[in-house]
């Protein structure tokens, strides 16, 4: 069953020293055959690999998207209106663009299964939107 793969939990993959380290690499080991990337999320990971971790762990990345280990999700024209409207559902929480879009894309493509190490934005709409959160 393929997982969508945030931001955090991305980059908690490549940096041995996040918190979330180990049960990032538990759970892509396990969810390899479908890792999924919202194409948003593409450039946050690009600055945080670059701005933390250096050139290496980007081209590390970019090695993952070109050799197919992740498959990329577009936001589909349609839907930016959905994230408009979870941006102004969860207002309180100033999702931003890249976490209505991931919401967006779960909704869209049906997956309902979202890794992200951002829990104070994903747990309330995780709720709203009967969205599973992984890692556990």
């Amino acid at each position: 069953m393929a997982v969508l793969l945030d931001t955090g939990v991305i980059y908690a993959y490549y940096d041995r020293s996040d918190g979330w380290h180990r049960r990032a690499v538990t759970l892509i080991a396990a969810e390899a055959d479908g890792l999924i990337v919202p194409a948003p999320v593409i450039p946050e990971v690009d600055h945080l690999l670059g701005h933390r971790l250096g050139d290496k762990a980007r081209q590390i990345f970019y090695r993952g998207l070109s050799d197919g280990e992740y498959l990329v999700a577009d936001l589909p024209h349609d839907r930016y209106r959905r994230v408009a409207e979870l941006d102004r559902q969860f207002a309180d929480l100033h999702l931003g663009f890249v976490d209505a879009a991931v919401a967006a894309i779960a909704e869209a493509s049906g997956l309902g299964r979202i890794a992200t190490t951002d829990r104070r934005h994903f747990v309330p709409i995780a709720a709203a939107l009967s969205f599973e959160l992984l890692p556990n």
